[in-house]
């Protein structure tokens, strides 16, 4: 009996203490599901409107065969209906747009994309068909126009500083962690501010990582990470969900005197990572038996390769391009393909003005650089839409055509699926219920 009561006692200590750590540090249990919110949620359109999209190839973001001649229900900013004009009942009091010959899809999800405080530019890439961005790693304060926005912008996802270690690389953008207790706080602070994110940084020690991720996790918000000086495969077991940039697994894939004379390099000067990238990754052997187990580790604990290629994208003729260079570029684009038909998670992310890219389109640009690493079309664009909504933990409500979404979509001429250079023929984007070429 004595022993009794005094296991119940301690089970109830237990559990009051973590109702109130829980409470005091306003985190979520990891088997809650919990939809992350934007932090500017956009106009939306009058509940009562409801608008018929006709004659149109849908392609919903689900993964199928795209439908022809089908037809979207969108009532205020809801999508209420979408599939095979012939099985949807168009209300009477619906608004027609004709769609014939063209394809409608899942507005785009850009997963990694830096900006700031430049409303114009992100009205620019909205009109190109990017509905929704996260920018991670960047303080919130960064943000603050957003709030003052006088044309639409992209629903924005924001993760807060990035942790580094000391001394940090960006001085402006880092939250030095002091100790595994500020770490954990600082995850908890992040969360409470806004953020649906926590990235880390390349400086930070790897002793620090499962204090973010297991602060993170209870949180209910996923960690990325950007990596030079710890490996990819050290920062997977340690938890991380999110590895930003095909470079940062290099470390782990290199030779290892090859790995540590960069590491080396980085110690000596934080800036050589720009071009000892390219020559580390110019040694790498990809038919190597340690370049298979990282792949595989990556697949069997869910982790999501950001590749970002456009940013490391160099060519022959290039200015100041050296032949490890391209060689570098080269293994990071077959890496990238081998991984995906390994069955590694892809996500889709931009970074931000792109060598080769048109001003604005970043995100096409990169899609169509996973393409030319051997994505399918199909992939590619489940991948931009549910695939990074999934990631931004907002599937509930974003990244694909079906009853109950949120009306973000776009209306691209032409079929992707055939060729991906059709996503820069972007003619019409919605967001939340509302063209936003409209003028409304």
């Amino acid at each position: 009996m004595k022993y009794c009561l005094k296991t119940i006692g301690c089970t109830l200590l237990f559990f009051l203490t973590t109702v109130l750590l829980y409470a005091q540090n306003q985190v979520y249990s990891p088997q809650q599901t919990r939809t992350l919110i934007e932090v500017n949620t956009p106009a939306a359109q009058d509940s009562d409107h409801v608008l018929a999209i006709t004659g149109c190839r849908l392609i919903d973001g689900l993964g199928g065969t795209p439908v022809e001649d089908a037809v979207v229900i969108i009532k205020g900013n809801r999508i209420v209906d979408a599939g095979p004009g012939n099985e949807i009942n168009i209300p009477a009091n619906a608004e027609y747009f004709d769609a014939e010959g063209k394809t409608v899809m899942p507005g785009l999800i850009d997963a990694h994309f830096h900006n700031l405080m430049n409303n114009d530019r992100i009205n620019q890439y909205l009109r190109n068909g990017i509905t929704t961005m996260r920018d991670p790693g960047q303080p919130i304060r960064f943000h603050q126009s957003l709030h003052f926005a006088d044309q639409p912008v992209p629903r924005v996802f924001l993760t807060d500083s990035h942790l580094d270690g000391y001394p940090p690389v960006w001085t402006q953008q880092a939250n030095v962690v002091r100790s595994a207790e500020h770490a954990r706080e600082s995850v908890y602070e992040y969360v409470r501010n806004g953020a649906t994110g926590v990235k880390i940084y390349f400086n930070l020690p790897l002793e620090y990582f499962e204090t973010v991720t297991d602060a993170a996790s209870l949180s209910g918000v996923p960690v990325m990470a950007h990596l030079e000086l710890v490996d990819a495969d050290d920062a997977i077991l340690a938890g991380v969900e999110g590895i930003e940039h095909v470079t940062s697994f290099g470390t782990a894939l290199a030779e290892t005197g090859e790995a540590k004379k960069f590491k080396d390099a980085l110690r000596e000067d934080y800036g050589a990572r720009r071009t000892e990238r390219f020559r580390l990754w110019s040694t790498i052997d990809l038919e190597s038996e340690r370049v298979k187990d990282v792949i595989q580790l990556a697949i069997e604990n869910d982790a999501i390769m950001v590749p970002t290629l456009g940013v490391f994208e160099r060519y022959e003729g290039d200015d100041g391009v050296e032949n490890y260079h391209v060689q570098g570029y080269y293994n990071m684009v077959k890496f990238v393909g081998m991984a995906y038909t390994a069955g590694m998670k892809i996500s889709v992310g931009s970074h931000a003005g792109l060598i080769h890219a048109d001003y604005g389109w970043d995100f096409q640009h990169e899609m169509e650089l996973l393409a030319k690493a051997g994505m399918d079309p199909m992939d590619i664009i489940v991948n931009s839409t549910l695939g990074n909504a999934k990631y931004l933990r907002t599937e509930e409500r974003l990244g694909s055509i079906k009853s109950r979404m949120l009306a973000d979509l776009i209306i691209v001429d032409g079929n992707p699926v055939e060729d991906i250079r059709v996503m820069r023929n972007v003619s019409k984007v919605m967001l939340n219920g509302i063209w936003v070429d409209s003028g409304e």
